[in-house]
Order: C-alpha cells, then sequence, then structure tokens
C-alpha cells in the first residue's frame, strides 16, 4: 500500500508578484537559447542532407567474402553476416553465465521506492495563493537506481546501495565477413535476444531463484521487498547485417564528409542501399521538426514569462484573471510564431538562399498576378457600366 504525505505552503501576493518578476530575469537566456536552436537546428538539417547525398553518390557495392584493395579508402555498401573468431566464450562474472554469441547483457532490476508529487493551488482571498502538494510513495521494480536521499520525505523510504548492476560484455573483434566492424558499429547492434538460463551453471547466491529466463534474488516471491532484485540475461547473435563505411584495409570506419559531418549508417537485416539512406534521410527531417516544434515551444514560454506580471496583477479581481489568461496565451502564442517564422526565414536565407529567394519570387509573383487580376476585373466593371449609361 502506498505512503501518502501532504503539505501546504501559502504565497502571499506580493510574493507571487515578486516571482513573477523573477521570471523576468532569465528572459534573455531563454530567447536567445530557442532562437540559436532554431538557428542551428536549419544549419544542421541542410549540411546533414548535404553529407548523405555526398555520402550516397561515392557509395559503392561490394562484398565481404575477401578484401577489394583498389575500394580503400572509399565509401562501401556490404550486406553480410556477422560473425567473429574469437573462440573464448563470453562470461559474466558474477553470475558464471556463459555465451557464445557476439554478446552477453546482463540487465538488472531492483524493487524500490518511488515518490511522485502532484500539486494542486487556490487562491485566496486578499490575492494569495496556498498550495498542497502530495508526494505519494509506492514500490515498484526498476531498472534505474533511484536516490531516496532526494525524497522530500525519505524517512522510512530509503532505497538501498545496489550490490551489481547491468553489464554489457561483446566479442573482439565482430566481423562482417571479412571486415572489422567493432569500432564503428560495435556499440549499435542491439538486436539482442533473451538468453534461456537452462543448463547454465550459475553460482549460487543466497536467496537466488532461477527460471527459464530470469535470475531473482529475494525472500518471498509472493511479496517482494525493497532490495529484492530480477536479473535477465539477453545476447547478441550472429546475423545479417548491412552497413554503409568507408573501408580502411580490413575494416569499415564512418566517412568523413567534406563538411566534416561522419557518416556510418546500419540496419541489422538485409536491406537495400537505398532503404539505409531513405532511413537516414527520414531521421533527419524528423529531427529538425521535433527541434522547430522545441524551439517555438520555448519562445512562447519566453513571452509567457514576459507576460507573467500581467497574469499576477489581474489575481485581483478573480474572474477578470481568466479573461486575462487566455489573452495572454493567445498573444504569447501569436508572438512566439512571428518570432518562430522570422527566424526560420533568416536562417533559410543563409542556409538555403536559392529555396529562400525561389519561394520569395513565387510569392512576389502571387501578389502581382492577385493584384493585377483585380485591377482588371475592376475596369471591366467600369466598363460595362459606361456602355449601359451610354446606351441609356
Amino acid at each position: 500500500m502506498a505512503d501518502v504525505f501532504t503539505s501546504t505552503t501559502k504565497t502571499s501576493y506580493w510574493s507571487r508578484l515578486w516571482n513573477a518578476l523573477k521570471w523576468i530575469i532569465g528572459w534573455f537566456v531563454l530567447l536567445w537559447a530557442s532562437i540559436f536552436l532554431l538557428w542551428w537546428n536549419e544549419n544542421n538539417y541542410v549540411e546533414q542532407k548535404a553529407a548523405l547525398d555526398e555520402t550516397k553518390w561515392l557509395t559503392v557495392e561490394t562484398t565481404a567474402d575477401a578484401i577489394n584493395p583498389d575500394l580503400d579508402w572509399q565509401v562501401v555498401y556490404v550486406s553480410w553476416k556477422t560473425s567473429s573468431p574469437s573462440e573464448e566464450a563470453l562470461v559474466d562474472e558474477l553470475f558464471w553465465v556463459k555465451t557464445d554469441d557476439l554478446k552477453l547483457i546482463r540487465n538488472v532490476e531492483m524493487y524500490q521506492w518511488v515518490e511522485e508529487q502532484t500539486s494542486d493551488t487556490e487562491d485566496n482571498l486578499w490575492w494569495s495563493q496556498t498550495t498542497t502538494t502530495k508526494y505519494t510513495y509506492h514500490k515498484e521494480w526498476s531498472s534505474d537506481e533511484i536516490d531516496s536521499s532526494n525524497f522530500e520525505h525519505p524517512q522510512d523510504h530509503e532505497n538501498p546501495v545496489w550490490n551489481f548492476h547491468s553489464e554489457t560484455y561483446t566479442k573482439d573483434p565482430i566481423m562482417l565477413g571479412v571486415y572489422d566492424i567493432t569500432q564503428t558499429f560495435g556499440d549499435r547492434l542491439d538486436d539482442t535476444k533473451s538468453l534461456n538460463l537452462s543448463g547454465q551453471e550459475i553460482r549460487e547466491q543466497s536467496g537466488m531463484i532461477i527460471s527459464d529466463y530470469n535470475i531473482y534474488i529475494w525472500n518471498d516471491a509472493n511479496k517482494p521487498e525493497v532490495w529484492d532484485m530480477r536479473i535477465k540475461f539477453e545476447t547478441l547473435k550472429p546475423g545479417t547485417v548491412s552497413v554503409v563505411a568507408e573501408q580502411h584495409a580490413d575494416s569499415l570506419r564512418a566517412h568523413t564528409t567534406k563538411n566534416g559531418r561522419n557518416i556510418s549508417l546500419i540496419s541489422e537485416s538485409d536491406t537495400s542501399i537505398d532503404w539505409l539512406f531513405d532511413a537516414a534521410y527520414s531521421s533527419n527531417t524528423m529531427l529538425t521538426w521535433l527541434l522547430r516544434f522545441v524551439g517555438i515551444f520555448g519562445l512562447w514560454l519566453w513571452f509567457s514569462m514576459i507576460f507573467s506580471i500581467f497574469e499576477a496583477l489581474a489575481k485581483i479581481i478573480p474572474f477578470l484573471w481568466n479573461l486575462v489568461w487566455w489573452a495572454v496565451g493567445l498573444v504569447c502564442l501569436g508572438l512566439a510564431l512571428i518570432v518562430w517564422l522570422t527566424t526560420i526565414a533568416i536562417a533559410w536565407l543563409v542556409v538555403r538562399p536559392v529555396i529562400w529567394l525561389s519561394v520569395l519570387a513565387v510569392v512576389i509573383i502571387v501578389i502581382v498576378w492577385m493584384v493585377t487580376l483585380k485591377k482588371r476585373k475592376w475596369w471591366a466593371v467600369k466598363s460595362d457600366k459606361d456602355v449601359e449609361i451610354i446606351e441609356a
């Protein structure tokens, strides 16, 4: 059953007004950080796309059954099965779990206290404010070490220090045919599968229970307590991998483009060159749009900080505050959109001048066409009226 605590704090009107003023102090940092992020984002998109275009144009398809010295220092595409010449098994040093696969991963979870915090704020007479904060503590399995010293009520909710943690063991080298890909792609190979522990000569520990796929360390399986642990093992088996990288003798490494970007692409399946690059282009586009939304949110937050003083002043009249809250929100959003579009437009002028000028030319042509069409329509109406008057 969860433990619940509540605390109540009261903030005077003048304190709230002072807090709103303090928000303004940080507006410089937030404003320029948002603008810089938007500027950097547009430049990053163009630079990354140019790097991918260059790499794709240079890529040569080859096999991995023998080294072709003519392709040294060139970008190659290889789709082959992974392996390792190392005959020594990977061994977990704590539990003595073994495997001949390419990777052995120990995932550790602990049953720990978790703090959840919710707040409810009410406005009082004379414009003060009362905030009631509820702290809820419950236990759950987590692979992250939760520091209970940061809890609001750490007493009786202490999390113990972990005796052991997650660990990864990797064979060296990992080969793709005749190519060594350990340095460039070793950490990016993550298509792992759960390891069945049946038949493993596991080092026994107190309170240990072993199932097919998990090791449990607890006193009562029906009632887990804080510090109880469960451990799961995963392995990376040899399989077909497709990569784009630069050939360096018998190894594959990232290709450094003319603009200084390092490009290396991987898929843990038999995929084509086009698929690898399409995925890279899509990833670049998704990141660009994500950071655009982050940028506009930062600008909206900045304007909200500036105008928060008006919200604090409006608290004098409760019904007026609702109107001010909506009005300020809409104004902040509108101003954020203006700065957002202006920043992106200027960034495009610098990093994409051809596209920017093309769009500007189209806009000018449309405006001129609409103005011309409107004038022709006006003169046509005027001429018709003149004819009617003459005939009369």
